[in-house]
């Protein structure tokens, strides 16, 4: 390792389209000293947050401040990603690993060290990984090429009116969960085109009690840790220039509601496997194991009644058989 007093800048994009993860991890490592001088990261839902990955450190420490304060983080994974960086960033015997795949450009090396770590914080998956690492003087840790102010200010949207959802309203006594759309960008059909009745695919987002019993009792967590697609129906879409307000239901007892933001998005409405989305067909109840319970009792109930009569039957056909014998 060369005796130098320049630091590491160290950046990575992760890209999880399958669970619609998108993170973002940055560090300023001193090489001399082995110890972590400034590092962060966040995951978002959007792909929309990642930078270009030769932006400088301080850009992608901006961004990841930014998208905390807007509130666009997967707040449960985001936590769990800054406790385990904490601890990597703070291991000596993690930094010198890392130093040592840097120093000989070990770039399969580096990538499985953060696939492990986003599989540890988001759930198993085939992410996409981008990660870029060189060389700067310590006075250039603060040297930006992005100006998130203006971005900001570009981005604020005029006030616009919430688009009223037709008078629909979800019943009271259901249950509510927080969801995402599942993106076909090839195959899907534009939100701008769905209509209420229209089924689709959609992935539970865990975090909420209700949404975490429902996962749970759908059993649409994987070994892995990966959330299973599910099919729903929309119940009720209301349409913005830009975005829209959708009510969909995943069964009878469950529901869900959401904003997007975008109405370009193409949601997935068929699966190779599974067919087009039918919620009639594909996720069961919460009751339907009760239900499934209830009738394989009932079937073993009418076979204890039976018994008896078929003992009868048997012992008859015996002593029929004995007096033809003796016939």
């Amino acid at each position: 390792m060369p005796d130098t007093p320049n630091y590491y800048s160290l950046k990575v994009n992760i890209r999880d389209d399958s669970n619609m993860v998108y993170t973002m991890i940055s560090a300023v490592i001193d090489p001399v000293d082995i110890k972590t001088v400034k590092y962060d990261g966040v995951a978002s839902a959007s792909p929309l947050v990642l930078l270009p990955i030769r932006s400088t450190f301080q850009d992608f420490y901006n961004r990841v401040q930014r998208v905390v304060y807007k509130g666009d983080q997967l707040k449960n994974i985001t936590k769990s990603l800054q406790e385990l960086l904490k601890s990597k960033f703070g291991s000596e015997s993690f930094l010198e690993e890392l130093l040592h795949y840097m120093d000989h450009n070990l770039s399969d090396r580096m990538d499985f060290v953060f696939i492990e770590i986003h599989n540890r914080t988001a759930g198993n998956s085939n992410p996409k990984l981008e990660v870029h690492f060189e060389l700067i003087d310590p006075t250039e840790i603060q040297k930006t090429t992005v100006d998130e102010d203006e971005i900001a200010k570009k981005e604020a949207p005029p006030p616009t009116p919430i688009p009223q959802a037709s008078g629909f309203a979800i019943p009271v006594d259901k249950q509510i969960v927080q969801f995402r759309f599942q993106l076909s960008p090839v195959n899907g059909v534009p939100l701008s085109e769905l209509n209420d009745g229209d089924s689709v695919y959609v992935r539970l987002m865990p975090g909420d009690p209700i949404t975490n019993g429902v996962i749970e009792s759908l059993e649409l967590k994987d070994e892995s840790g990966t959330i299973k697609q599910i099919p729903a129906k929309i119940v009720n879409i209301s349409n913005n220039k830009t975005f829209s307000e959708v009510v969909i239901k995943i069964n009878e007892q469950i529901f869900g509601k959401i904003i997007e933001e975008e109405n370009s998005v193409k949601i997935k409405t068929f699966d190779s496997n599974q067919g087009a989305a039918n919620i009639l067909t594909s996720v069961a109840s919460p009751t339907a194991s009760v239900v499934k319970s209830k009738q394989k009792k009932m079937s073993s109930d009418e076979s204890f009644q039976l018994m008896p009569f078929i003992i009868m039957l048997v012992l008859l056909a015996i002593g029929m058989m004995a007096i033809f014998v003796i016939l």
